[in-house]
């Protein structure tokens, strides 16, 4: 597995997406996994560190933190890279988000710490629960983003990232200096893309990677979706390997670990 910069830390190119541990996924005929345990999970995932993979993404909705917390406890914190989200804006509620994420997963600190789903102004949202909320745009998010900012000084976090849906968003992070990183979502058919086209997605993540800032990206499968052409996809996405950093691609055990691992050699090389 090939490792890479990403905004100042060392990862593996293949990020582990923890979401098929609770949530269903696939085609919507034939949705299915979501039932991994904390155990199950946590197995998983030190056995994909072992393998190479080590850069695990996770979110305070996604039910995965128990899964996350319990591979922490099999491998050596220093050795993995825990990517986790919240959608906190205010000052106050961005310290209890660095806080719950810190003893949520049993770590002393967080590697990357998400404004998560970010639009490109206010509007109402579900979380991954379906649970409303008002999600705000990054000038709402000012208040969790200094929150991150003294955490980030004082070692709590390493890194400061932002995910969104939106390509105006992602314009919007040109400008912001704080912002170590960001992920929003590719896949070949175009899914998952609130605002412009296709190739202006691209042409945003490329602009953001050249003013050196760490890109990934996520929604490869769509939430699994296009599970059945899920080679194709992925080799779509690889595709854009000089100006993305890492793929996010959600894993249900380590059978797809293994063929994600060897699809990626074969696409980028070892």
């Amino acid at each position: 597995m090939q490792t890479v910069n990403l905004g100042g830390l060392k990862v593996s190119r293949l990020c582990y997406g923890t979401e098929p541990f609770n949530f269903k996924k696939g085609p919507d005929d034939k949705m299915a996994q979501g039932d991994k345990t904390p155990a199950q999970g946590g197995e998983i995932l030190a056995e994909a560190s072992r393998l190479g993979v080590y850069m695990w993404d996770t979110s305070d909705d996604y039910g995965t933190h128990p899964h996350v917390r319990e591979a922490l406890k099999l491998v050596k914190r220093s050795t993995v890279v825990v990517a986790d989200k919240s959608n906190a804006a205010t000052y106050e509620e961005g310290v209890k988000a660095v806080d719950f994420a810190r003893k949520d997963l049993g770590t002393e600190y967080i590697d990357i710490m998400f404004l998560h789903i970010v639009p490109p102004r206010p509007i109402q949202r579900k979380d991954a629960n379906d649970r409303p909320y008002i999600s705000q745009d990054l000038k709402g998010r000012k208040g969790t983003l200094d929150a991150y900012i003294e955490a980030r000084d004082s070692g709590l976090i390493k890194k400061i990232a932002l995910s969104t849906h939106s390509t105006d968003t992602l314009r919007q992070v040109l400008e912001e200096p704080e912002i170590d990183i960001v992920c929003a979502p590719l896949n070949m058919h175009g899914t998952y893309v609130d605002d412009g086209t296709q190739q202006m997605r691209l042409d945003a993540l490329r602009a953001l990677h050249d003013a050196g800032k760490g890109v990934y990206v996520i929604k490869i499968l769509a939430a699994g979706r296009y599970r059945e052409e899920g080679d194709a996809c992925i080799r779509y996405a690889l595709g854009f390997h000089d100006f993305i950093d890492a793929w996010n691609v959600g894993m249900y055990d380590v059978a797809d670990v293994r063929r994600n691992i060897t699809l990626f050699a074969d696409a980028l090389g070892k």
